[in-house]
């Protein structure tokens, strides 16, 4: 049969199903995840700027601040609220431990990763307690490293 030949509102209610049927079986949408919300805290200016920079290579991780140390650590945390806390274990300035202890204790990121140069179980076992969630050697890969991190910014629930 001709399509001149077909009643049109059987070709409007025709094309309507059509388009939903397409719109059920067309390409699937983009779903957009928001980026881990990162703050890098170490002594050395050099260390962070090269942490901000590896990291922001990364679309989904985003660094929202750097602290210098320990307490100014604590004070963007409560401001910030990042989802992860990417911190050098070997600041001078202040207790780390300490300052790791009240960021848990108040909740005001959802983990901590330290990077350390040191393998002393003592030493990781006291950061532990304190409330770190992840250790990272310093020196490690690009892909250990934004991975461990958006491992860490993941929700409990999800992972």
């Amino acid at each position: 049969m001709d399509v001149r030949h077909f009643p049109v509102n059987s070709l409007g209610i025709c094309s309507h199903k059509w388009a939903q049927m397409a719109s059920c079986c067309g390409p699937l949408p983009k779903v957009a995840f928001a980026p881990v919300r990162v703050l890098v805290a170490g002594d050395h200016p050099s260390l962070r700027c090269s942490l901000r920079t590896v990291l922001e290579m990364d679309p989904r991780i985003t660094v929202i601040g750097e602290a210098s140390d320990d307490c100014e650590m604590v004070k963007m945390s409560k401001r910030l609220k990042p989802d992860v806390i990417l911190m050098d274990l070997d600041m001078r300035c202040c207790d780390s431990f300490e300052a790791i202890s009240e960021i848990s204790r108040r909740k005001l990121a959802g983990s901590i990763v330290a990077l350390t140069i040191h393998d002393d179980t003592t030493e990781r076992a006291s950061a532990e307690k304190a409330g770190v969630s992840y250790f990272l050697e310093k020196g490690v890969s690009y892909h250990q490293l934004t991975d461990t991190i958006r491992r860490a910014g993941t929700p409990v629930s999800t992972r």
